[in-house]
């Protein structure tokens, strides 16, 4: 397909179906807000959205790849940056392909990135566990190793300061961090 024709199909893409699925979004959240909806009904709505986000987020990520098709999404990004930190060590990922606004992304990248060096040169792990995905149109992301447990956060200001700077840039976020870290070890959750 030529360069032209690609771009073309782009913008048929974002002034279509794009636009199209966003408006669906909002119209059932319209519906969930609604007082006199059943918990059923609730539930239900609640997965049609999720649904709606998933075939947005695809929508988009063909939109991209049409107009340059080496952009690389966050989650390949996410998938590289594994690749290089945790190289030797056995890791099981599953990383969801949905939309993160990019302002995150440069924040949730360098959280990962420091979530990934704690397990690797920090925990003496054999398995590193990654979890991505969206979950209630919010951000989900956890990283859990095997390791010798021990991981807090140092408000001291003595000695490591990493997980003091994911908690800072969780919250700047407005996010949500959760540190659990026994001798079997550790599983961090950040929610955006």
């Amino acid at each position: 397909m030529s360069d032209p024709a690609r771009l073309e199909l782009a913008r048929d893409l974002h002034d279509g179906i794009a636009q199209d699925l966003v408006a669906l979004g909002y119209e059932l959240d319209l519906l969930l807000g609604a007082t006199e909806s059943t918990v059923e009904s609730r539930r239900e709505i609640r997965g049609l959205r999720f649904k709606v986000d998933g075939l947005i987020s695809k929508v988009r990520h063909e939109m991209y790849a049409l107009r340059d098709p080496k952009v690389v999404t966050f989650q390949d990004a996410l998938s590289q940056l594994i690749h290089e930190i945790c190289g030797d060590l056995q890791v099981t990922a599953s990383i969801s392909h949905f939309s993160i606004p990019n302002s995150y992304q440069t924040e949730l990248k360098a959280i990962a990135t420091e979530l990934l060096r704690n397990a690797k040169f920090h925990s003496r792990a054999s398995h590193i566990e990654v979890l991505l995905r969206g979950v209630e149109n919010r951000t989900y992301l956890e990283v859990s190793d095997n390791g010798v447990g021990g991981a807090q956060v140092n408000t001291s200001g003595l000695g490591r300061l990493g997980l003091v700077g994911v908690k800072e840039r969780v919250e700047q976020l407005h996010g949500q961090l959760e540190i659990i870290s026994t001798e079997n070890g550790t599983r961090i959750k950040v929610v955006l």
